[in-house]
């Protein structure tokens, strides 16, 4: 069985034609598509705070615990995720949106990567065209249970509104662990 492919919800959009001759001459220059110079004009309004920081329709993130979030990608929930889970997720559709390169994972057309979500969840970024796919896979019968595409720059935004979220989560215990061990050796050193 094949899962359909969540597709955004598209709203026209009345424009002048002069504007829109315009737009694609805009769009020509800069070498992108008339939808990204409507994207950034979009994200410049976020940065100067005239509009809310936020992806309504395509995710909503909240914080569930000190150090669990949670993730509903076009009304679909993915498991709990920790601060890892989400900066590992945020870097991966970075780099499926073309703004990740340390990764070193060459995102071909029809290729994706998948990060283990726990609770037999694994998420898959992947490219078509100019678009990021992400989807939800059984992790023991490796079929996908959800489906969806976006824009390079929602998912852009998407990957940052992670980051955002992730950082006001407490670490996980290991990791502090690490850190507190790490300045028990550091103070033993400075004592010698």
């Amino acid at each position: 069985m094949t899962v359909p492919l969540v597709k955004p919800p598209q709203s026209m959009l009345g424009l002048p034609a002069e504007r829109l001759t315009q737009l694609r001459a805009l769009a020509d220059r800069r070498g992108v598509s008339a939808v990204e110079i409507v994207e950034r004009a979009i994200r410049s309004a976020i940065e100067a705070r005239e509009i809310e920081d936020d992806l309504p329709g395509f995710c909503e993130i909240s914080i569930v615990d000190d150090d669990l979030m949670a993730v509903s990608l076009r009304g679909e929930d993915l498991p709990l995720l920790n601060r890892d889970q989400a900066g590992r997720l945020a870097t991966l559709v970075d780099a499926a949106a073309g703004n990740e390169t340390a990764l070193g994972k060459d995102f071909k057309v029809g290729k994706g990567f998948g990060l283990d979500l726990g609770g037999d969840v694994q998420v898959v970024v992947g490219r078509h065209a100019r678009a990021v796919i992400l989807a939800l896979v059984d992790a023991r019968t490796k079929k996908p249970t959800f489906r969806t595409a976006t824009s390079f720059g929602i998912a852009t935004d998407f990957a940052r509104l992670l980051r955002k979220h992730a950082a006001s989560l407490s670490l996980p215990i290991r990791a502090i662990m690490g850190i507190a061990a790490s300045n028990n050796a550091t103070g033993q050193e400075a004592q010698s």
